[in-house]
C-alpha cells in the first residue's frame, strides 16, 4: 500500500473520531470543538487570559475567525476581551468565573466521550489495520 494511502486512510479516521466529538459536544453544550479549546487553553493558563493572537496561533484560525468565535463566548459570558496593559493595541481574552465553572464540568464529560468514540473507532478492523500501517511507515 500506498504511503499516501495510509495517510489519507488516517485522515478519514481522524476527521471521523472529530466530527463525532462535535456533534457530541454541540447536542451537550451548544458549544463548538474551537470554543471548548478555547475554554479549557484558558483554564490552563495561571491567569486565565490568552493573548488573542497567541490563541488564534493555539487554534490554527485566523485573527477575525479567533474574534467571531471569542465573541459568540461573550454573548455567553464565558470570557471577555481586555486591553493589554503594555500595548493598548494588542487584547487579551479572559476567562470567565461562569467560563471557568462551565469547562471544569465540560471536561470530564468530554473525556468520557473522547474515551467511547475512541473505543469504538478503535474496535473496528480497519482502525486496528490502519494502526499497524502506520507503526510500519514510522519504523522505515
Amino acid at each position: 500500500m500506498m504511503k499516501l494511502d495510509v495517510w489519507d486512510r488516517f485522515q478519514n479516521l481522524f476527521q471521523s473520531i472529530e466530527n463525532q466529538l462535535a456533534e457530541e459536544l454541540r447536542k451537550k453544550s451548544d458549544l463548538g470543538l474551537s470554543e471548548f479549546r478555547t475554554l479549557r487553553s484558558l483554564v490552563q493558563q495561571p491567569d486565565h487570559e490568552m493573548r488573542m493572537l497567541d490563541l488564534a496561533e493555539l487554534l490554527h484560525l485566523t485573527q477575525s475567525s479567533t474574534t467571531r468565535l471569542v465573541e459568540r463566548l461573550e454573548k455567553r459570558k464565558f470570557v471577555y476581551r481586555d486591553s493589554c496593559p503594555s500595548d493598548g493595541r494588542g487584547k487579551y481574552c479572559v476567562l470567565t468565573e461562569d467560563g471557568k465553572t462551565y469547562i471544569e464540568t465540560a471536561i470530564p464529560e468530554f473525556e468520557n466521550s473522547i474515551e467511547r468514540i475512541l473505543k469504538s473507532s478503535f474496535e473496528e478492523k480497519y482502525a486496528r489495520s490502519l494502526i499497524r500501517e502506520l507503526g510500519q511507515l514510522a519504523s522505515t
